[in-house]
């Protein structure tokens, strides 16, 4: 669980950047009503949450296809030598 902190903590400071620079290019005060800031912060941590777990699940995902096909070049591989003792046999 501690991998998904850094992603959190990241995007939340992003999101609380987003929305200072928001203010300053308005030329309004940076801490004008901080609830939006701490919804901001909330929204894109989020948002990293939700990243850290799909990159997670795609992860997986890759691992089981790598697993899939490493098994099929194996006997894949198996056929073929079984197929070439065969031809060895016969000849």
């Amino acid at each position: 669980m501690s991998g998904v902190i850094p992603y959190v903590a990241g995007w939340a400071a992003f999101g609380f950047a987003v929305r200072v620079v928001a203010l300053g290019i308005q030329q309004r005060p940076f801490l004008e009503k901080p609830v939006t800031h701490a919804i901001s912060t909330a929204i894109f941590g989020g948002i990293g949450s939700y990243i850290y777990y799909l990159e997670q699940r795609q992860l997986e995902l890759i691992q089981k296809r790598k697993h899939t096909l490493l098994e099929n070049r194996k006997r894949r591989r198996e056929y073929e030598e079984a197929k070439s003792q065969e031809y060895a046999i016969a000849a």
